[in-house]
């Protein structure tokens, strides 16, 4: 598993490749022609953390100053953008066909009880299938591009009913778990 994925968004983009019927585009400037193509300079710009001008002139070509942070931004908006509406089917397919979902993670982990939050110190390497209920939940808080907050407790939640609590009857669970530390997560379906 690749060590460096921590953004639990990325990682569902990054799986997503699988069912792409086109390549995107590889080039910066022509990635930032069809991101400037298909949404606002003006909206774009912060989340690349550049100006609007900066953003036409590396689209024409002039990538002089384009700083390989700038650049790998670049490619996650990129993956974030390419293809939604194959992606969406590909997802409805996965989950209509009792496809599976699963996560492999490199994290430490924290419960919370009525008695307050107990941190785990141990960093977990884990693979499971993610139940299919939070795996639609994943799915659809993507599609509305949800905080990177919300999907890691989305995350956690299904990983808590998959491999924590999944011997223990359903009134047991009482126990709600925190991804506190994520080092590597990776997604296959």
């Amino acid at each position: 598993m690749p060590p460096t994925n921590t953004s639990v968004a990325h990682a569902l983009d990054i799986a997503d490749q699988r069912h792409w019927t086109r390549r995107p585009p590889v080039r910066p400037s022509a990635r930032l022609r069809h991101l400037l193509h298909s949404q606002d300079g003006t909206l774009l710009a912060p989340r690349l953390f550049a100006y609007p001008q900066a953003l036409i002139r590396w689209a024409d070509g002039d990538t002089s100053d384009l700083t390989p942070t700038r650049a790998t931004l670049i490619e996650h908006e990129i993956y974030r953008t390419w293809q939604p509406e194959v992606r969406r089917r590909a997802h409805q397919q996965i989950l209509e066909h009792d496809g599976c979902v699963t996560v492999q993670l490199h994290a430490r982990f924290s419960f919370t009880t009525p008695s307050g939050e107990f941190p785990d110190p141990r960093l977990r390497r884990l693979t499971e299938d993610l139940p299919a209920l939070h795996a639609r939940h994943l799915f659809e808080a993507r599609h509305g591009d949800a905080t990177e907050e919300d999907l890691r407790r989305i995350l956690a939640d299904g990983i808590g009913e998959a491999y924590f609590f999944r011997a223990l009857p359903p009134d047991q669970q009482q126990a709600a778990v925190n991804i506190a530390d994520l080092h590597a997560v990776q997604f296959h379906y």
